[in-house]
């Protein structure tokens, strides 16, 4: 479900004036005290989420410790979860009927959008099938590689070189280099964090020369693009009935 107009729920702490909208003035010269949000203002996205916290918490839904962006609801055998990504929120039951108990809650309280089964969020696309749910980022992953040049390169079936070891850099590079090499390193977490775990390894390995990579620094890592680049279909697929969830899928 989307949120519409999410910045416009969050109420103003501060006192904040603005001249008069356009088009709505009464032709004095005096000026509008807001008293919610509006987009642009720096205070506008910490006041949405205290309202949405808010909100979930007085209709039962207490934050994950673990994880402040996921909501959930127990009663018994019963479970409700919300997974909340700025102004998106992707909803989970055990029943259907919860579900439409869920969104109509929901709706009561915000002007909200129902886009039905997710297929997309934050760069990480959902297949669904009745008995599994598999998640992989295979546009983020070409997105990543379009941005240093490597759509092209030929794949490599290791994340590094078994037989190269890495060193820390003795030399003191250029800022800008640095820059450019964290970059990439963090669009590499992000992946290993969200679906790829089989890189996590060496993305935190190659995340240690971050503060002064070296050339064979960059090598390893554009190593990694290649290798990224042959398994860009990999993903994460949990099966109901595993007692583990985690499994890797071409």
């Amino acid at each position: 479900m989307d949120v519409k107009g999410a910045y416009l729920n969050g109420t103003l702490q501060e006192n904040i004036y603005m001249r008069q909208p356009e088009g709505f003035g009464d032709g004095t010269s005096q000026v509008c005290q807001l008293r919610k949000t509006l987009y642009g203002l720096k205070q506008s996205g910490r006041e949405w989420n205290r309202e949405l916290d808010k909100q979930l918490r007085n209709i039962g839904f207490k934050k994950l410790q673990s994880d402040p962006c996921t909501y959930v609801q127990r009663n018994e055998d019963k479970f409700w979860s919300i997974t909340v990504w700025v102004d998106d929120l992707l909803l989970f039951t055990t029943w259907d009927e919860g579900m439409a108990n869920l969104k109509m809650a929901l709706e009561k309280i915000f002007d909200v959008t129902d886009l039905g089964d997710p297929s997309r969020i934050v760069g990480i696309e959902i297949t669904r099938t009745k008995e599994t749910l598999t998640i992989s980022q295979p546009l983020y992953i070409d997105s990543i590689l379009r941005k240093y040049g490597m759509e092209h390169v030929n794949p490599v079936s290791t994340c590094l070189d078994p037989n190269h070891k890495l060193e820390p850099n003795k030399e003191i590079r250029e800022p800008n280099q640095s820059n450019d090499y964290a970059s990439l390193i963090g669009s590499l977490q992000y992946l290993a964090i969200a679906t790829r775990p089989d890189i996590a390894f060496a993305v935190n390995r190659l995340a240690s020369y971050t503060a002064n990579p070296s050339l064979e620094h960059y090598g390893a890592a554009k190593r990694l693009l290649r290798y990224i680049k042959g398994t860009r279909d990999y993903g994460i697929t949990y099966q109901w009935q595993w007692q583990w969830p985690l499994a890797l899928w071409p």
